[in-house]
């Protein structure tokens, strides 16, 4: 019987990926989605053949709802839900306490579950970022190694993946946690931007810099490493499936990237037409990124071999899709001024 593997953040940007992969393994998936709006849009973007292995579970805030329904009769959880706020006023409310509820409401639901149901849940996969590992403080601090006992100053970084280990320390549950701490994420949609929310933070600075100009300048470079959001996807399956014994801390990285190299990768593609690299800024062709800090990653890259996606695929596809979004809201603009 194929296991059940709840994904929390089912319409996310990296929680679409997963769950594809996670589909095309043979797994059954329960998806934890915000409005029946946003269970179509999961649904549009899985093939017919593999409905039939994914149900939905309505969460419509991660502070306050009860995952304890989510959680019943699943093998594993990978967390990837975040809180959603379109206007940010203050960030310790709107965000930060938020994503901190949110994962401890998934861990004491899962705890809760398993004292009860001979510990059936194994696994849990939760979704942090670099920035809760660096010092930005210390800007790009050439001949840096970062690790995973790193820890940035920032409370508003670190808080939502410390209460996870503070979790695992005092409460002992029987399953196995593991984050994952990821740069930069790129890359297109599974099935592609309805609109402007569909944008992830990331992708958004790429929507930036194509719509502004020859002549603008380069953004800064604060983070120069970047994963593409399938590589991302798959590293989550693999480290739920191949590290269950033990409880660590994964950094992510790909290949060096700056946004100069970005916007090299833009001019010089073929597939990207002219109208987007004439809004997009030249800066100084081939110019290298200065001195920057690395990541040990190697726990990914020794122990899952992933062969990730070239930087120029992951923006060839993303600004791709961020034509076929132009196109659709010009052609919404046009028909509301009809």
């Amino acid at each position: 019987m194929s296991k059940t593997i709840l994904v929390t953040g089912a319409n996310s940007f990296s929680g679409g990926w997963i769950i594809k992969y996670l589909l095309d393994k043979g797994y059954n998936v329960r998806g934890t989605v915000r409005s029946q709006a946003k269970e179509s849009r999961v649904l549009d973007g899985i093939p017919s053949e593999q409905q039939c292995r994914i149900s939905l579970v309505h969460i419509n805030d991660i502070t306050t709802d009860s995952f304890d329904e989510a959680v019943q009769d699943v093998d594993g959880i990978i967390h990837v839900a975040s809180p959603v706020q379109f206007e940010i006023t203050d960030p310790e409310k709107d965000f930060l306490l938020p994503a901190i509820n949110g994962t401890i409401g998934v861990l004491q639901a899962a705890h809760k579950y398993n004292q009860n149901h001979f510990n059936k849940i194994k696994r849990i996969v939760i979704t942090s970022s670099l920035g809760a590992v660096l010092d930005q403080t210390k800007g790009l601090r050439p001949g840096y190694c970062y690790t995973e006992k790193d820890w940035s100053y920032l409370a508003s970084k670190t808080l939502p993946e410390r209460v996870v280990w503070d979790f695992l320390d005092k409460e002992k549950p029987s399953f196995t946690i593991a984050t994952i701490c990821p740069p930069l994420v790129l890359g297109p949609r599974v099935n592609g931007f309805e609109s402007l929310d569909d944008i992830n933070a990331s992708n958004s600075l790429i929507w930036s810099l194509i719509n502004s100009s020859k002549d603008a300048q380069i953004p800064d470079t604060v983070i120069p490493f970047q994963v593409d959001v399938r590589d991302l996807a798959c590293i989550h399956v693999e480290v739920l499936e191949r590290f269950g014994g033990t409880n660590q801390r994964f950094l992510i990285r790909a290949e060096t990237s700056s946004f100069q190299t970005i916007s090299d990768i833009i001019h010089e593609d073929f597939l990207i037409p002219d109208n987007i690299k004439n809004k997009t800024p030249i800066g100084t062709k081939g110019q290298k990124s200065s001195d920057h800090f690395t990541i040990d990653s190697s726990p990914v890259q020794n122990d899952l071999r992933i062969e990730y996606i070239p930087l120029k695929k992951t923006i060839e596809d993303l600004v791709l899709q961020f034509i076929e979004l132009k196109e659709k809201l010009e052609h919404e603009r046009l028909t509301h001024t009809e």
